[in-house]
């Protein structure tokens, strides 16, 4: 319970709020003020809001969790493990006190201990984008969530940052990239 509560209230001081972790509106998303990479990376991340969840799905025509950040990353040149738990060992570990929007964070949602089950990647302003498997049929799809909802303090373990200062170099648009297992980029694009 101890831990919960220091969760709880290190959460608030990175949200930079005093207020109780439930008060934040859950209405448009807000903008967030990144540079560099990040703030095209989450742009791309937020069009495919609504993408219906599918177990082992990497691509537009349905997602999981890892494999929404890992499409979403590799369109901008940055190629991640398949699994959440192994895309928890790369980059650099953050603290939770000083995540930044593009950070990715790992959450424990399976009750399995010290084993990694999924994935967001941080907006800023205490919200995360990602593939949810949870809830009806309808909310099972690429969503924006509030990292202070009881269900996601409870369970976040740790944040990783695989943008740095080299990762503004690899701004690689998605059209020119092509994929082993589709023939243009380009045409995952289409709906």
């Amino acid at each position: 319970m101890l831990a919960l509560k220091l969760r709880s209230l290190l959460l608030m001081l990175v949200l930079g709020t005093a207020a109780p972790m439930a008060s934040f509106a859950q209405e448009a998303p807000p903008t967030t003020q990144t540079t560099g990479l990040a703030a095209p990376l989450l742009e791309e991340a937020k069009r495919f809001l609504g993408t219906p969840y599918r177990y082992g799905g990497r691509s537009p025509r349905g997602f999981d969790c890892s494999g929404f950040v890992g499409f979403v990353f590799e369109s901008y040149g940055i190629r991640l493990p398949r699994a959440s738990v192994r895309q928890a060992r790369e980059g650099e570990l953050v603290d939770l006190g000083e995540i930044q929007a593009g950070d990715l964070l790992f959450f424990k949602t399976r009750g399995k201990k010290n084993r990694i089950s999924h994935v967001g990647i941080y907006l800023g302003e205490g919200q995360f984008i990602h593939a949810g498997a949870w809830g009806s049929r309808k909310s099972r799809c690429v969503k924006i969530s509030e990292l202070d909802g009881s269900y996601y303090v409870k369970r976040l373990v740790s944040a990783r940052r695989v943008l740095g200062p080299a990762s503004a170099l690899l701004e690689v648009p998605r059209q020119v990239l092509r994929s082993e297992h589709e023939p243009s980029s380009e045409a995952r694009l289409e709906p």
